[in-house]
């Protein structure tokens, strides 16, 4: 028998890691990152809305689609559109739900307020209100915004009169609060005052007067109010009143009110005659140059509207509508508002009598974006086929970019068209609007055409200071960098994708000496190219290279170091123990200690005995967010947790096999490689989940070796890897549980394991 001090000393540090772990419920789950947005831009919106389209995606919903078309097609965004589109783009997307903007905007006003006003008590924020089982925005944030400038306006003018000031902040808690009336001043304080603070402190009081009737749903008497101080030459808020009179009277439309007006309504529904009302107080408002400030917001209340009243007249309206230059927020408002219809066939319904441009642009949208399935899966709508051919043929008739950018996204790569649309994406600055989109499908096209040597020259000249903050582009560069690579070390550098749906900062190049900053990871599919046509030798040298994100590197080493135990890579385990006794000092010990093991089969059963003490390892390169992917030197490997991955899992059918479009192996890779690759991934499918691996190692190693003290612990771990592991009351498992009882029952290893899973 062998040494057990040195046996334990192996195995020590995976015996920690007690047989149960008691989590009454599950964690809450963050959503799968993306490495390809699909529906939207990348984040943060900024470039986008500037003109910085990055890679045009057919999958884009509607509005940007729309705003990639009028951005190609010349019309010009101004700063203010830029804005509210962005913030816009931001609360639909948000993760956080509607009103995030609103949100955000109430943090500056108490900054401002406890700036202003510091010795008063600031009171609770209601700025969400209920309809029935209905949330919204009951609180805008420009109005939040409007009062923190007010506030800082109001304590400059009244530096002298602190009473007068706090008498304000205290009534604008009150229009933020639960409060429906304002408090009466002393006997004697209005007196006190100018005559120029007086008109000003009266026309401050009306407008927050007016403010908490609307917030009170008292809309009739909020309407007079803001009418009144529209008509008053004097008043700072004239201009602002008279588009709030129209935000009232669409939220008296769409909201139920309080009070003597709820009567009225609740006996007859008069929704409609209410949005024509508010239709009327919008077009009095947009007839009035002398309001011009505020046209942008009250046609984005006219959406609303006319979205109610007639929608399919607004629904063709738009694709005009967001044709126009300089709206200010409408833009954001009226993008938003586009939709497409579809008969019972899946045809679009078209819109007849629109203008050349809007008919142009409504065309484009229904043969770019890709219509949906129908009810038993099969495409709706035009093919790609019909796409391809009026694209092309659009984009010999006007030469506008949008046709051209279809044209080249649909374009089969043996389609006798492709030269020509090639010469012709050629001629578009990448810096353009459409350029980067077509000089990545030139690159995709020349490499599925065969053409390496032209894709990678073209690809060489796309700055990568165009995708700096662009993930979902870099990641499809990238994506072709590691097709189009000329050997392994530049392939590697292009393996690792991106998070491409969080705001972080730029990410670094492609080939930089630094560790990336930003988040990455691996898809479903990329993690599976990379198991089936990289062998494991390759995938140390991966680990290496300097541009991976720490988190990133560490999973992907402990894989290595797995997978080499499981498909039996003796020179990379040895190799990458060492590495690991470098980076992970917790298991130096036993990471040391296999590679002093005298022969290849104690190595590998020893390297196979850890990892089944280690439910953080997997042999396979697990895609999205893992649990490995830490850094914290405090990350306990032999944790076993409810409701997250232990050992691995053999991936569904859908993912054993490359997607219709995958590249064949690297082009560079050696026949010796290709089949060295061939074979450990059928290795490492055969070995299946790790509950089922672990079960028949232990097993036949307890057979082959029954006075072995590591036969017990091996038994042992396997069984209890299916407690929480992929794989649970499996055959393998059973065997090994009955082999513990039956030949080590009086083993501490089999009193701590009286059930199998």
């Amino acid at each position: 028998m062998k040494n057990a001090r040195t046996v334990l000393g192996l195995v020590g540090l995976a015996v920690l890691l007690p047989p149960v772990i008691a989590d009454a419920c599950g964690p809450e789950f963050e959503p799968d990152p993306r490495y390809q947005v699909s529906d939207n831009p990348d984040r943060p919106f900024d470039s986008f809305a500037a003109g910085r389209l990055g890679v045009i995606r057919r999958t884009y919903d509607l509005p940007y689609l729309a705003f990639a078309w009028r951005t190609m097609m010349g019309i010009p965004t101004t700063a203010d559109e830029q804005k509210h589109l962005v913030s816009g783009w931001r609360e639909a997307e948000s993760r956080y739900g509607y009103g995030a903007d609103a949100e955000w905007a109430s943090q500056q006003w108490i900054a401002v307020r406890k700036e202003v006003m510091p010795s008063l008590e600031p009171r609770e924020l209601m700025f969400m209100g209920e309809d029935g089982y209905a949330r919204y925005s009951r609180i805008h944030g420009d109005a939040f915004l409007h009062a923190a400038a007010t506030a800082r306006t109001l304590a400059r003018e009244w530096k002298q009169r602190p009473a007068l000031l706090r008498e304000w902040v205290g009534h604008q808690d009150g229009v933020f609060g639960d409060g429906c009336f304002l408090s009466e001043p002393e006997p004697g304080f209005v007196e006190a005052l100018t005559p120029r603070e007086q008109a000003r402190r009266q026309a401050e009081r009306d407008y927050q007067a007016a403010a908490m009737h609307l917030y009170c749903g008292r809309f009739d008497d909020a309407a007079q109010a803001f009418q009144a101080i529209a008509d008053n030459a004097a008043s700072p808020h004239r201009v602002l009143a008279a588009y709030l009179v129209v935000r009232t009277r669409v939220r008296q439309a769409l909201f139920s009110p309080r009070g003597d007006e709820a009567t009225v309504r609740t006996e007859k529904d008069d929704t409609p005659a209410r949005l024509t009302q508010a239709e009327a107080a919008i077009q009095k408002v947009l007839a009035d140059p002398k309001l011009r400030e505020v046209h942008g917001p009250t046609r984005r209340l006219l959406s609303i509207v006319r979205e109610h009243l007639s929608p399919e007249t607004w629904r063709c309206e738009l694709f005009s509508r967001v044709l126009e230059k300089g709206t200010g927020s409408a833009l954001q408002a009226e993008l938003g508002g586009l939709r497409m219809e579809r008969d019972a066939e899946g045809n679009p319904v078209t819109c007849p009598g629109l203008k050349p441009r809007a008919a142009e642009l409504s065309e484009w949208l229904q043969l770019m974006s890709i219509p949906p399935n129908g009810d038993d899966g099969t495409p709706m709508g035009p093919g790609p086929a019909k796409a391809f051919e009026t694209a092309v043929a659009r984009w010999k008739k006007t030469a506008h970019q949008p046709w051209l950018v279809l044209a080249m996204l649909a374009a089969p790569k043996d389609a006798p068209q492709v030269p020509a649309l090639l010469a012709d994406a050629a001629k578009v600055p990448v810096e353009s609007p459409a350029g980067m989109t077509l000089a990545w499908r030139s690159v995709q096209l020349l490499r599925e055409r065969g053409q390496l040597a032209e894709a990678r020259a073209l690809l060489d000249t796309i700055p990568l200071a165009l995708v700096r903050d662009q993930a979902s582009t870099d990641n499809l560069l990238r994506e072709e960098r590691l097709h189009l690579a000329k050997d392994w070390d530049e392939a590697l550098r292009n393996a690792a994708q991106l998070v491409a749906d969080e705001e972080q900062g730029p990410h670094q190049d492609w080939n930089s000496q630094a560790p990336e900053t930003a988040l990455m990871g691996l898809s479903p599919w990329r993690a599976l190219y990379l198991e089936s046509h990289v062998p494991t030798r390759r995938l140390r040298e991966w680990t290496a290279l300097p541009g991976l994100s720490p988190a990133l590197r560490r999973q992907v080493s402990w894989a290595v170091f797995a997978r080499a135990a499981v498909v039996g890579d003796d020179a990379t385990l040895k190799a990458q123990a060492v590495a690991l006794a470098e980076s992970e000092p917790k298991a130096r010990a036993e990471l040391l200690a296999i590679v002093g093991r005298p022969t290849l089969e104690e190595r590998l059963f020893d390297a196979r005995l850890l990892i089944m003490g280690l439910p953080v390892v997997s042999a396979r390169l697990q895609p999205g967010r893992d649990r490995l992917a830490d850094t914290s030197p405090q990350l306990d490997l032999t944790e076993d947790l409810s409701w997250f991955r232990n050992g691995w899992c053999v991936p569904g059918m859908e993912y054993l096999q490359d997607p219709p479009g995958t590249p064949g192996p690297l082009p560079f890779s050696s026949p010796e490689e290709r089949a060295d690759a061939a074979a450990e991934w059928k290795a490492l499918n055969a070995a299946g989940n790790s509950v089922a691996f672990f079960s028949r190692v232990a097993l036949d190693w307890a057979k082959a070796h029954p006075e072995d003290p590591r036969s017990p612990i091996a038994l042992f771990r396997a069984v209890r890897s299916s407690k929480r592991g992929c794989g649970q009351n499996t055959p393998e498992a059973k065997k090994a549980f009955s082999w513990l009882h039956k030949r080590y029952g009086k083993t501490e290893w089999a009193r701590k394991t009286p059930y199998v899973y």
